[in-house]
């Protein structure tokens, strides 16, 4: 008798998702990957954006807040890159909001990354656009080109 499922019998067959796994722990076990091949991996995912201008924070109102408790006062950042503005302001209105402008205006994609989250808003064309609740702890924003490449992309801030 064969230990491989069949229609009609019993056994319970895996999603292909749980083979993969099953498979990589297997594989962990017998042959486990050397460190310096996943470091260089690591180190090799890193030059992806290798022609994306990373745009400088030249502003943060949150550095001249030092001592300063108030609930209601709304963080404004501003990075520059050749060519580029990206205005954010973080407004607390019962949900976190982000609103931003690139300057000059222009239409195109801004991609915030939070934590997991990933998403996507168009511009408009005054170059205004928002996130709505947004994730609390550091986020980054890229801007892309009509082809969903990112030119220009922002260092991690903490919101």
């Amino acid at each position: 008798m064969s230990d491989v499922p069949t229609p009609g019998n019993d056994r319970e067959y895996l999603s292909d998702d749980a083979l993969a796994d099953l498979l990589g722990q297997a594989l962990q076990t017998v042959d486990r990957m050397p460190e310096h091949v996943a470091a260089g991996a690591r180190a090799a995912f890193t030059w992806r954006t290798i022609d994306t201008e990373l745009a400088e924070l030249v502003f943060d109102s949150a550095s001249g807040l030092v001592g300063v408790r108030s609930d209601d006062v709304d963080r404004q950042v501003t990075f520059r890159a050749p060519g580029v503005e990206i205005e954010v302001v973080v407004i607390e209105e019962g949900r976190r909001r982000l609103v931003g402008q690139l300057v000059p205006p222009s239409v195109a994609t801004i991609e915030l990354v939070g934590g997991d989250d990933v998403r996507s808003a168009q511009t408009d064309r005054l170059g205004r656009f928002t996130f709505d609740d947004l994730p609390p702890g550091p986020v980054r924003l890229a801007v892309l080109d009509a082809n969903g490449a990112s030119t220009v992309q922002t260092d991690w801030v903490l919101f």
